[in-house]
């Protein structure tokens, strides 16, 4: 059972911390400790959305220390968080002080540490406040092992209620059950370098990684694919329709914030190469058609996926006005009207958040026509984060099966889109504008528009 970690307030942490230009690094063990930093880049936005923070230590005589040796076998638990508490302070001070960059912090905490919520709570609400951290900046990873303990749901609560966000990592496409992640409610899962080395070398783990992404997504939460070393791992994760990827492909962590330049040329080039080689996949109908086939599961879906004749026929209903007002804009768009007026209608009705327009390849043309009253994100806005004025759509299935049957309205299944509204569904209509192909697409979220009553 773990001890509780008296004494360790923000100012004895602190006391073990040395700064020098605008930095801090810390020492422990005879060791010293600095942050360094990982983007994680949105796929489609090709942008870092947030950076992945862990710990670089050197001994006396300046040699690395390994992972291994600095978080191996310990005395106590009270060492343990020690170290713990130290290095997200570490952390949460070299991002947050002086001018951010724009973006989420990803640090991690030891399961015993992240469970002991009434000691490690407090210490984080007088981090939090201390460096000011804005709600919604900081996301706490924690193990999908942790999943199933009991006493999870209160720390959960207790650092929710800081402003803090929760990621899962080392999840696998193998977990037999995912009821766990529902109750959870991750901002993102983080699939491990093992699941991806797998997919490199077999189609059947490439198959099962993208139908797991897909339930994932129905499950309200996001897909970061974790450990990207080469090319054609970055490839797979786009195929996979992850969200987010990071690895060495795209660089080695680095120190300097301030020095930090987005890989936007790579990101590009990386697109470019997927679609020119285009490489053969189940699509993501077929693929969520068949989850319940798959290993892994979840009770939770099946619920959702389960209706009555009536609930079928009175959400067909419901989508009507959806349908006639994507049709619409694809009608005004072919008889010249501006992008902006033909949305009007599809803006107008509850529940819609965005509209825009993405050329033959998937590419977003200019920028998001907007609801004067969107409903609120239930989660982070990734596209306000990001301005995905050149995002690019061409793996999303509402431009897949649009792009393959032209002038037919679209409907997808309610998925955890990046704008961050958990229950999204995307109408969408490939048409042709002044002799160019283009699909015009419309969020709305399913939880705020009006249903029909019986």
């Amino acid at each position: 059972m773990a001890m509780p970690t008296y004494g360790y307030t923000l100012g004895f942490i602190q006391s073990m911390l040395t700064e020098e230009s605008g930095r801090v690094s810390g020492w422990f063990k005879e060791m010293d400790l600095g942050t360094v930093y990982q983007p994680i880049f949105s796929l489609p936005h090709k942008r870092a959305i947030g950076f992945d923070a862990s710990l670089h230590s050197t001994d006396s005589e300046g040699k690395p220390v390994s992972a291994k040796t600095l978080f191996g076998p310990v005395e106590s638990y009270s060492e343990t968080s020690l170290l713990d508490l130290l290095s997200i302070t570490l952390h949460v001070h070299n991002f947050f002080t002086g001018k951010p960059p724009r973006g989420l912090l990803f640090a991690n905490l030891h399961p015993d540490v992240f469970l002991d919520s009434a000691q490690t709570g407090d210490f984080l609400a007088e981090l939090v406040r201390h460096y000011r951290v804005p709600e919604g900046r900081l996301v706490i990873d924690i193990p999908g092992s942790v999943l199933k303990d009991e006493r999870l749901s209160a720390p959960l609560d207790r650092y929710r209620q800081l402003g803090c966000l929760i990621s899962v990592t080392d999840f696998g496409v193998d977990n037999t059950n995912l009821d766990t992640v529902w109750h959870t409610a991750p901002v993102v899962v983080k699939m491990g370098r093992p699941v991806i080395a797998d997919a490199t070398g077999d189609r059947r783990a490439r198959l099962a990684l993208t139908r797991a992404v897909s339930l994932l997504h129905e499950m309200n939460t996001l897909v970061v694919m974790e450990g990207i070393e080469t090319e054609m791992e970055a490839l797979i994760a786009i195929d996979a329709d992850a969200d987010f990827a990071t690895g060495f492909h795209f660089g080695a962590p680095f120190e300097d914030l301030g020095a930090y330049c987005e890989p936007g040329a790579k990101l590009e080039a990386l697109w470019n190469t997927y679609k020119r080689r285009a490489p053969s996949r189940t699509n993501e109908t077929s693929a969520r058609a068949s989850l319940e086939n798959e290993p892994a599961h979840s009770s939770e879906i099946r619920k959702l996926r389960s209706a009555s004749p009536d609930e079928i026929s009175r959400y067909r209903e419901e989508r009507r006005p959806f349908i006639s007002a994507i049709q619409h804009i694809a009608t005004s768009m072919k008889s010249g009207d501006e992008f902006e007026i033909a949305c009007s209608a599809l803006l107008a009705l509850p529940g819609t958040i965005r509209c825009y327009m993405l050329d033959a390849d998937g590419k977003q043309i200019g920028n998001d026509v907007t609801s004067r009253h969107p409903p609120a994100a239930k989660g982070v806005d990734f596209n306000a984060l990001t301005a995905p004025a050149d995002a690019d759509w061409s793996r999303r299935d509402f431009f897949c099966r649009a792009r393959n049957e032209p002038e037919v309205a679209q409907v997808t299944r309610q998925y955890c889109s990046l704008g961050g509204h958990t229950r999204c569904v995307t109408f969408s209509m490939a048409t042709t504008v002044q002799h160019n192909p283009v699909v015009v697409c419309g969020d709305v979220d399913w939880t705020a528009h009006p249903r029909r009553r019986r």
